[in-house]
């Protein structure tokens, strides 16, 4: 991923929400696919520290007392470059387990296409 490291990438809250905000590829932590409710397939997931946003503004309570707050975020693949979301979508297949549900909802792991029957 050197190439990319630095690269900014577009982050939301929610997969169908109009917010959004910037980071650095660098900063998304534990990429994951993960279909939310009423989504039509799994997404790219990840998390961010809060005060990792580069530009824009990803919705939580941003207390300064219990500064940095873990967010989970969506990139969604029409809003990222195509290599960047190769890399981010390599990342979320490596993925050897489910990570920790998060605000209640169900993590979900993509099927791996290279074992995709013929």
């Amino acid at each position: 991923m050197d190439g990319h490291d630095g690269m900014l990438i577009r982050v939301q809250s929610e997969w169908n929400g109009w917010r959004n905000g910037e980071v650095r590829l660098r900063d998304l932590q534990s990429v994951h696919w993960f279909q939310p409710s009423q989504a039509p397939h799994p997404l790219v997931h990840g998390y961010i520290s809060c005060t990792n946003l580069v530009t824009g503004d990803i919705p939580h309570h941003c207390d300064p007392a219990s500064l940095p707050h873990r967010l989970l975020v969506c990139v969604l693949k029409r809003h990222a470059i195509p290599s960047a979301y190769a890399e981010l979508a390599r990342r979320a297949g490596e993925q050897q387990t489910v990570p920790p549900a998060a605000h209640g909802v169900r993590h979900a792991v993509l099927p791996d296409p290279s074992r995709a029957r013929p």
